[in-house]
């Protein structure tokens, strides 16, 4: 992995700061991810994550998946 050093602004570190803060990852993670963003390349599985409460939520309702059939039946036979 390379090393890269950006010249910006006092107030725009802050913000970073705050911001990677706030979604509980890295000021590199961040600008990582905007440059993955702007160059089109998609982020490999391994390195998706879910926000920290989402990530303890998913999978907590066993059988949820099975319904799924029925619950989109519903739902044509509703909106139809």
């Amino acid at each position: 992995m390379a090393k890269l050093t950006l010249h910006v602004p006092d107030d725009l570190v802050v913000a970073a700061k705050r911001e990677a803060a706030n979604r509980e990852t890295s000021v590199s993670r961040l600008v990582s991810d905007y440059f993955r963003a702007l160059s089109g390349a998609s982020m490999a599985d391994s390195e998706r994550s879910l926000p920290p409460v989402t990530a303890s939520l998913a999978g907590c309702i066993a059988g949820a998946d099975d319904d799924l059939d029925s619950y989109v039946d519903y739902l044509e036979k509703k909106h139809s």
